[in-house]
């Protein structure tokens, strides 16, 4: 017994030496052919559809390509196929007296008797291992467990050979993609050191050649808006602007051990093209003032040197609708601008029932001229915002002019607004046509009107929705819409409370 034990912990040993499986298992096969005097032996290794994956025979002198003809005989026809069909061990005790040994062509050496037994690991087999005796007899029925030992033991260690391959490979991999790709790759342990830099990171840190594994990542930079996106509590995403001018857009997460994946993408181009864009819409919606001011002069001129045929006015009703609709764009164009532009918001702490109280007023009338009820919903007081009343009040009477205007006359739009937890939330509900569930992501966006087969009779710039989104997000406040086709629509933004 004792000698059994030690002849296991020996072959785990070897099992454990080596994750190369051909190394490991031939390793293993010549302390099992010694231990149990035998001649030689083999171990086969299968796959899920116990096809030949490869085979180690302890007789080196053979050529593969014999090799493999032997494997394929001794599969159909041999032992190991008997074991591989059975899943079972066993020995032949006299190959003479057992049809279950084939006898291959000028085997160099003559087999009495053969021990074989199936590697198996959760419940498939995994491969066989087999050895040969050239005496009948050899081999003793009390081996078998002895050699099932063995098999467990080589399974399981070939199993983990090949999940550290398998994982191996896939790290190369991801090691390939993390070194290649031009964003910065920071991992960041729980206890706020640095665990992994890609060369992209390395750069923007600075920290070329200099020893940075476990150092806290404040040893490494200066940078608040940077540290704040590498902290524990860093929110999902956001920009940080570096010493040097460029931009980055970081997003954080987490993985399962807790450690924090921060990714900073270079998105300066971007900015400047950004940029670019609004000073070009700001000149040319400035330079469209003049002329739309001179064409409204005109038409009040024309009015004013005589009278005019009733087409002639029709004709200039035509011309001062289309200069005023030219002028909101514009304006709107401005609006959204300058709130693009806007970094810092002159803020105070605002009660919420004043601001919609504001725009209530200023939106009743456009409600009256469609004998659209205004509904009303409970208002609780209370409700402290910090921010600006103006934009606000702007904000919540876009909202209010989108519902009026989409809603048919004589129908409702409904305003309300609750708490939950600590933020305020503003809803305007309309019973308009609705908006299909595929343009819902899209109504906050510039110039998007998802509704074409009303859009031309309804008027409007394709701006309203935009300014809202961009006057929320400077309150740090969230907008998103609820909508059917045929059952109406709900807007809603939320606005983080002042908590005292």
């Amino acid at each position: 017994m004792s000698e059994e034990l030690g002849l296991l912990n020996r072959i785990s040993e070897e099992l454990n030496k080596d994750l190369n499986p051909d190394r490991m298992l031939r390793r293993v096969l010549n302390l099992t052919v010694v231990h149990f005097d035998a001649s030689t032996g083999s171990i086969m290794l299968f796959d899920e559809q116990h096809r030949v994956t490869a085979f180690i025979l302890q007789q080196e002198d053979l050529s593969r390509a014999r090799a493999s003809r032997i494997v394929g005989t001794v599969l159909t026809e041999g032992f190991a196929g008997w074991m591989l069909k059975k899943q079972q061990g066993d020995i032949i005790h006299d190959t003479y007296q057992d049809d279950r040994w084939i006898v291959y062509d000028n085997q160099p050496y003559d087999v009495r008797s053969v021990i074989g037994m199936p590697l198996r690991r959760r419940q498939r087999l995994v491969g066989i291992l087999t050895l040969v005796h050239d005496e009948a007899h050899h081999f003793k029925q009390n081996n078998l467990s002895l050699l099932n030992a063995i098999a467990g033991q080589a399974a399981i260690a070939l199993e983990n050979a090949y999940l550290f391959r398998q994982t191996e490979q896939e790290r190369i991999k991801l090691s390939a993609i993390i070194n290649g790709t031009q964003d910065a790759v920071l991992v960041i342990s729980p206890k706020n050191e640095l665990i992994l830099l890609n060369p992209t990171a390395e750069e923007l840190l600075k920290v070329n050649g200099y020893d940075w594994y476990n150092q806290p990542i404040t040893s490494l930079t200066d940078n608040k808006e940077l540290l704040k996106f590498l902290s524990p509590d860093a929110p999902s995403t956001g920009e940080v602007t570096l010493t040097d001018g460029r931009v980055m857009w970081a997003s954080v997460t987490k993985t399962s051990a807790q450690d924090r994946v921060t990714v900073l993408r270079d998105i300066s181009s971007y900015k400047e093209l950004d940029r670019m864009k609004r000073r070009f819409v700001i000149a040319f919606t400035h330079d469209l003032r003049t002329p739309l001011a001179t064409v409204k002069g005109y038409v009040d001129l024309l009015r004013m040197d005589g009278p005019v045929t009733e087409l002639q006015e029709e004709d200039l009703v035509g011309i001062s609708t289309a200069t005023h609709a030219m002028k909101s764009l514009v304006e709107d164009l401005l609006e959204l601008s300058r709130l693009e532009q806007l970094e810092h918001l002159t803020a105070e702490v605002i009660d919420m029932q004043d601001v919609i109280q504001s725009s209530l007023i200023y939106m009743r009338p456009a409600a009256k001229s469609k004998r659209i009820e205004l509904i009303v919903g409970e208002i609780p007081t209370g409700l402290m915002v910090e921010g600006s009343n103006v934009l606000l009040t702007r904000a919540i009477s876009n909202f209010l002019d989108n519902a009026i205007k989409y809603t048919p006359r004589g129908g409702q739009v409904r305003l309300q607004m609750n708490q939950t937890n600590d933020q305020a939330n503003v809803s305007v509900t309309d019973n308009g046509p609705g908006i299909s569930a595929k343009d819902l992501p899209r109504v906050f966006e510039k110039f998007f009107r998802t509704r074409a087969e009303v859009d031309e009779s309804v008027p409007g710039t394709g701006l309203g929705l935009s300014i809202v989104k961009t006057i929320v997000e400077h309150h740090q406040g969230e907008v998103w819409v609820e909508s059917k086709p045929n059952e109406g629509s709900t807007f809603t933004m939320s606005l983080p409370l002042v908590i005292e």
